[in-house]
């Protein structure tokens, strides 16, 4: 019984921790509400595709800024790793956005 319990209580868990990265993942893609970044050239980033798309415009004393709009989006995860290793920024921007693209619904049925 007690390897049932904890089965279903392990089946929970991952099945909340992937409703977060979906959760996540939405509003990292499809931020609705959010004010874009803007490059110097004028040119908007919108969403975390958009910035992958875009990360060599961008250099290591920018990283504190993308920290807080990454965060803005609601990804405070992904803004203290930046916070921790500006210089790796994106490298974590990258692995971050690997690891939420499946989550991201908008193309699902």
């Amino acid at each position: 019984m007690s390897m049932k319990v904890t089965k279903k209580g392990t089946l929970r868990k991952i099945a909340d921790k992937k409703k977060e990265l979906a959760r996540l993942a939405n509003s990292l893609f499809e931020p609705v509400g959010k004010e874009p970044y803007y490059l110097n050239q004028g040119k908007a980033i919108r969403n975390l595709s958009e910035l992958v798309e875009n990360l060599d415009a961008f250099s290591e004393t920018e990283a504190p800024w993308l920290a807080s709009w990454i965060e803005y989006l609601g990804d405070e995860e992904t803004a203290m790793r930046i916070r921790e290793m500006p210089g790796a920024f994106k490298e974590v921007i990258n692995e971050r956005y690997a690891e939420l693209q499946e989550f991201f619904h908008r193309n699902r049925k």
